[in-house]
């Protein structure tokens, strides 16, 4: 048996924040940066603090990695009053040329200010003390004075404000465990499955039925960002012009046979999760899980378990 712990040691992780929609190609460098944009927007109009101007800056990773993961349309959608989890991924390029073409932002979506993408949105080349993924946005007021927040994309598309009271996230859980091993040990002394365990422990957050409606709202964006990357063609962005691969590879497995073919299984499996990850690289809707790196894999062992496995059911799909 492992060493007892206190319950207060434990930092509570829901399936809610492990799994977030969202769009690609990065949960810290997209995801992040958009959620932290668009707080410091909120903020700004909801405590009356009404700005002549705004300027954002990216530092370290952000600004060193932050064209190619999209960092800097992250900010100016999140700034516009944007969210990973609403903003319509077909849109984005529209939204954003108005921006650059007007110089004009609507700050989240309420007030209008006059918006340089130039002079207010800077790449940084040094980097902030408390984390690699800094950020800092600045409201310049009517008065001549200014408000300055400094934001920190920490991972897996959550962020922390500087001078902000974290957030407790802990929760007396029924079966804690802060390690895998713990996990395992809690398996062996309640004889529970790991999917009961974790399920008992939702209830420290919500009513049963509202965790279903939570996982089937997954389940729904992750076969979504399968069919949208199995459908598309074409240019990768980036650079380095790489062909989609999901539609044709898709193309030809049909070609060799059903899809319930069991000879076929890993090459489908292989397929679903290849779709979302050029999805991802797109700046497609995709869900972390827990990152957008790693944002294949579920979807695709989902997609095998309800077309393979005999007798899948939904229930199923939510352990």
């Amino acid at each position: 048996m492992g060493t007892p712990r206190s319950d207060d040691s434990i930092a509570a992780v829901s399936v809610t924040e492990l799994f977030t929609i969202g769009i690609g190609p990065s949960s810290s460098h997209t995801v992040g940066p958009m959620r932290a944009a668009k707080a410091f927007a909120v903020e700004m109009l909801d405590t009356g603090l009404i700005p002549d101007r705004v300027q954002a800056e990216l530092f370290g990773s952000l600004s060193l990695t932050g064209r190619g993961h999209h960092s800097d349309r992250a900010v100016l959608l999140g700034l516009a009053g944007e969210t990973p989890e609403r903003v319509d991924p077909d849109a984005i390029d529209g939204l954003l040329a108005n921006i650059h073409e007007t110089r004009q932002l609507m700050l989240d979506g309420r007030h209008p200010l006059p918006f340089d993408v130039e002079q207010d949105l800077l790449f940084r080349p040094g980097f902030l003390p408390a984390h690699p993924n800094g950020m800092v946005f600045t409201a310049f007021l009517p008065d001549g004075s200014s408000v300055v927040r400094r934001f920190y994309s920490i991972g897996g598309g959550a962020i922390r404000m500087e001078g902000a009271e974290a957030m407790r996230t802990n929760r007396r859980l029924a079966h804690p465990f802060a390690s895998g091993a713990e996990l395992l040990e809690r398996t062996d002394e309640t004889g529970l499955s790991i999917a009961q365990i974790v399920r008992t422990n939702e209830a420290a957050w919500r009513e049963d039925g509202e965790t279903d409606v939570f996982l089937d709202r997954v389940r729904d964006a992750m076969c979504a960002s399968i069919e949208r990357g199995c459908a598309a063609s074409g240019i990768l962005p980036g650079g380095l012009k790489v062909q989609r691969r999901a539609q044709a590879i898709r193309q030809k497995l049909l070609d060799r046979g059903p899809r319930t073919d069991p000879s076929l299984v890993f090459e489908w499996v292989s397929l679903w999760a290849l779709a979302v990850n050029e999805e991802n690289a797109a700046g497609g809707r995709v869900v972390t899980a827990p990152t957008n790196g790693a944002a294949g894999v579920i979807p695709a062992v989902l997609r095998y378990y309800e077309t393979f496995v005999h007798g899948a059911t939904r229930d199923g799909v939510r352990t």
